[in-house]
C-alpha cells in the first residue's frame, strides 16, 4: 500500500509563525517539560480559559476542575517559577488580542497551536530513532490512488494536523487535535477521519486529541451527534495526553 503526507508548506508556515510568538513558543517549552499532573493542570488552564478575564478571575471559572483551582493556588502560594512563568507568558497572549468575540476568535486560533505543537513534537520524540518512520503536520493524505487534496473540497477538510507513516511496518497514524472539542458545526472531520481509517484497510489509526478531559469530549460527541458510531476514532483527552 502506497500511504503519503505531504505538508501543506503554506498552511504549515502559517502555523510555524505563530509557534514561534514569543509567549507560544514559551508555553509549548513548559507543556513539553511537564509529566503526569503538572502537565494536566497546565493543560486544563489553557483549555478551560479562553479569555482574559477567566485568567484574572480563574477560581471563577465554571468548568475549570476544582483540583486544578487547588493546584494553581499552591503554586501561586508557593510563587512556584514554572507556574509564573507559565501565567505571565498565557497572560501576555490572551490580553493581546482584543477581548470582543472576534478578538476571542483570533485568540483561539492562537490557542489551537499550543495542543497541535504539542502532540506533534512528543510524536516526533516518540519515532526520533525510527528514520523509516515519517511525522509530518499540517498534511493531505494520499492512500494508493486517492488524494485528500484531490478527492475532497476544502469544506470537506483536506489535512490532517498531524500525519505518521512508518514505511516498513506500513501502519500509520491521523490526528486531529483541539484545545478543547467544539466540533458542532465540523462533523466533516469526523467522516474524514473514518475515511482515512477505511481506505487504509484499518492501517492508519485515527485519533480525536483534546485538551479536555476524555469524558468531557465523548459528552460533547454524544451530545452534537447522537446515534453517531465512534468506534472508529481513538479519542485521547487530557489524561492520554499526558502519557502520549
Amino acid at each position: 500500500m502506497h500511504v503519503d503526507f505531504p505538508v501543506d508548506e503554506r498552511s504549515l508556515r502559517y502555523i510555524e509563525a505563530m509557534e514561534n510568538d514569543p509567549d507560544i513558543k514559551a508555553i509549548i517549552s513548559i507543556l513539553l517539560d511537564k509529566r503526569k499532573q503538572d502537565f494536566h493542570n497546565y493543560a486544563s488552564i489553557i483549555c478551560f480559559c479562553y479569555k482574559e478575564e477567566d485568567l484574572i478571575n480563574l477560581p471563577d471559572v465554571k468548568y475549570l476542575p476544582d483540583k486544578v483551582k487547588a493546584w494553581i493556588k499552591r503554586k501561586s502560594f508557593d510563587h512556584d517559577t514554572n507556574y509564573l512563568t507559565f501565567f505571565k507568558h498565557l497572560f501576555s497572549l490572551y490580553s493581546g488580542f482584543v477581548q470582543t468575540y472576534e478578538g476571542w476568535d483570533k485568540l483561539g486560533k492562537h490557542r489551537s497551536v499550543i495542543p497541535e505543537s504539542y502532540v506533534y513534537h512528543r510524536i516526533k520524540e516518540r519515532y526520533a530513532s525510527k528514520p523509516e518512520v515519517k511525522v509530518g503536520k499540517e498534511c493531505f493524505v494520499v492512500i494508493d490512488g486517492w488524494s485528500s487534496h484531490i478527492d475532497r473540497t476544502k469544506d470537506e477538510g483536506q489535512k490532517v494536523d498531524i500525519g505518521v507513516w512508518d514505511y516498513i511496518a506500513q501502519h500509520g497514524e491521523a490526528y486531529e487535535v483541539k484545545v478543547k472539542v467544539y466540533i458542532k458545526e465540523k462533523e466533516h472531520q469526523l467522516e474524514f477521519l473514518e475515511t482515512i481509517r477505511k481506505l487504509s484497510n484499518k492501517r492508519i489509526d485515527v485519533f480525536l486529541a483534546s485538551f479536555a478531559p476524555k469524558h468531557v469530549i465523548l459528552q460533547h460527541l454524544k451530545s452534537f451527534f447522537p446515534g453517531r458510531d465512534l468506534s472508529q476514532i481513538n479519542i485521547l483527552g487530557v489524561d492520554e495526553l499526558q502519557n502520549i
